[in-house]
């Protein structure tokens, strides 16, 4: 199957945030205050078939822990069940990694759910120390890549 990157409106990211960061709140506002933030950037992969199929949302954000500024933050990244594995994600953090360093961005960061944290650290990024909390149940952890080239 083939798929594309694309940059999209916030508003193009919310199915698939609802049905797989938000199944189980359905009163929640699918909109977050990011998403108006001056630069956020929204991206989404798209299948063959014109189906969004993976989004992240990325924003330029000074964390609460030390880290090289500027300063940028992966929220609300999600693949569809079905095609995780096939390298969207990969895709997508390379979209954004692209976009932060073409911005001079010197930090990418997010709060990873624990659940995906080995994606996270497969691609580079590294944990927070003392950076773990939960939320409705679900478990996170902060982590960090650095961008500065050596």
């Amino acid at each position: 199957m083939a798929w594309t990157v694309v940059e999209v409106s916030a508003a193009q990211t919310y199915p698939l945030r609802q049905e797989l960061l938000r199944e189980d709140r359905t009163d929640l506002d699918l909109h977050i205050p990011d998403d108006d933030t001056p630069g956020a950037f929204h991206l989404a992969v798209k299948d063959d078939a014109d189906r969004i199929v993976g989004v992240a949302t990325v924003v330029p954000a000074t964390p609460e822990f030390p880290a090289a500024i500027p300063a940028w933050r992966l929220r609300q990244m999600a693949v569809t069940p079905r095609q995780q594995g096939a390298g969207i994600g990969t895709a997508l953090l390379g979209a954004a990694l692209s976009r932060v360093r073409a911005l001079g961005g010197a930090t990418l960061w997010a709060e990873a759910r624990d659940s995906s944290l080995g994606f996270y650290l497969a691609h580079g990024m590294q944990p927070v120390p003392g950076r773990h909390h939960r939320v409705a149940g679900v478990a996170y952890s902060d982590v960090v890549l650095s961008l500065a080239k050596p």
